[in-house]
Parts: C-alpha cells; structure tokens; sequence
C-alpha cells in the first residue's frame, strides 16, 4: 500500500489529510487491490469503472463481509482528480468527516446536464428534424394534433396580451435527464459533459417525436395567428 508524504498532501485534495481515516482511505483506494477496506465494524468495497471506482459500504461478522443486499451505494471515486463525488452520509460519517466539508453530488450534475441536454434537443428538433423523422418512422396520425380554431385563437390572444414575442411562441423542449441520469452516466457526464448530454437529448427526442411533432405543430398553429392578430392591430392603427 502506497504511503503519503509530507509533499503528497500538498498535492491533493484537502479530504485525503482530514485524519487519519481519510488518509488510510486514500491509500486503500490507489493501492490497486481489490481487496475490501475494513473500518471499524465496516467494510468499504471499490468496483472498477473503467480507470475509476463506485463505492460500497457493507457489514460484516470479524474479518468476512457478507455479500448481498446490505451492500449500499457510498460514492465515486475519480482518478482524474482523486476527488470524491456524490457522497453518501454513511461514508461521511465513516471517514468522520465534517458535514462543512463539500463534495460535488449528482443533483447539481443533473441540473447542469438538463440545461446542455434541453439545448441540444432545441437544436435536433430545429436543425435535424427531417432526419429524426426518418430514423423514428412513427405513424402520421400520431403526429398531428387534435385542435380547433377557437383554441388556438384563445392561446394567441393570450400571448399577445402577455406581451410575447413571435419568436418566444416555440416549443421548449424540457428533456427528462433524471430518467436517463444513473450513475454510471454521470461518471460519464463528469469527463465528457456536451458529449453525455447530447446522447440523452437524441435518445429522449427519437423516444418522443410523435408528442414533440404534436407540440410543434400546436405552436406553429399560435404563431400564424398571433401573425395576424399584430396585423389586424396595425391595420387599425394606419386606419385611425
């Protein structure tokens, strides 16, 4: 097992020096072994992800630890920056380390991954969507909407009254990232962000396109007539 030096800490993340817990820790994880980590009445397993580890807490009776379902998620572990991510409190409290002490977590990942995926998908629905159209092959009837005039003239009305712009009345698509967001994704997301996203925004609009074909012809519909109610009220203006 690889011991730190005095120069070592200086060049890592401030976690590994907490104590001597966190130090023991990092070693376990870089030793290369995949030997279980003991502490206390606890045993730390590392499952490889290519070049970086999961992390698993289990329990055990003295020195064997039982395999099976008291094996819970704790973390990740990232070579890149030997940095710790999506900490569970069972490790932090395993390793003692203060709730002060902050660690990356997948919720803000997943936010930041939403914002990227929800502009990919703007762009394939805009850009590619004759192309997505024809990878999918949905039915026609399932791609046009079931509206009436009356509806959207309400809708344009509305608009206009809210002071809206021709060119906010679009679809927004609003990807479901959560549904595609595990934990291995984002590991992936961590290394290649744009990459990860535009995969989960192709996946979720091929998986969608007779509701976004649906959506897009609804606002396509509001945009025309809200067209012409600012013509109607220009019409009027060049009367008076």
């Amino acid at each position: 097992m690889m011991k730190l030096t005095r120069e070592d800490f200086s060049m890592l993340p401030a976690w590994v020096g907490l104590n001597e817990r966190t130090v023991s820790f990092f070693e376990w994880l870089t030793d290369g072994e995949a030997v279980p980590w003991k502490c206390g009445d606890s045993f730390l397993i590392k499952v490889r992800q290519r070049k970086d580890y999961f992390l698993y807490t289990g329990h055990g009776k003295g020195c064997v630890l039982e395999i099976g379902e008291n094996l819970k998620f704790a973390g990740m572990f990232r070579w890149k920056d030997c940095g710790l991510y999506d900490v569970k409190e069972p490790l932090r409290e395993l390793l003692s380390i203060p709730d002060e002490f902050d660690f990356p977590g997948k919720a803000g990942a997943r936010k930041e991954a939403e914002e990227i995926a929800n502009r990919k998908a703007f762009l394939l629905i805009t850009r590619d969507w004759d192309a997505i159209l024809q990878e999918a092959r949905c039915e026609k009837e399932q791609m046009i909407p079931k509206i009436t005039r009356s509806e959207i003239q309400k809708q344009a009305k509305e608009y206009d009254q809210a002071g809206k712009t021709e060119e906010e009345i679009r679809f927004q698509p609003e990807v479901p990232v959560v549904q595609y967001f595990s934990d291995h994704c984002y590991l992936l997301f961590l290394d290649n962000k744009e990459w990860v996203a535009e995969r989960i925004a192709r996946q979720w609009v091929l998986e969608n396109v007779a509701y976004i074909s649906r959506r897009r012809i609804w606002y396509g519909c509001i945009r025309n007539e809200f067209r012409e109610i600012k013509k109607e009220a220009e019409r009027r203006k060049q009367r008076k």
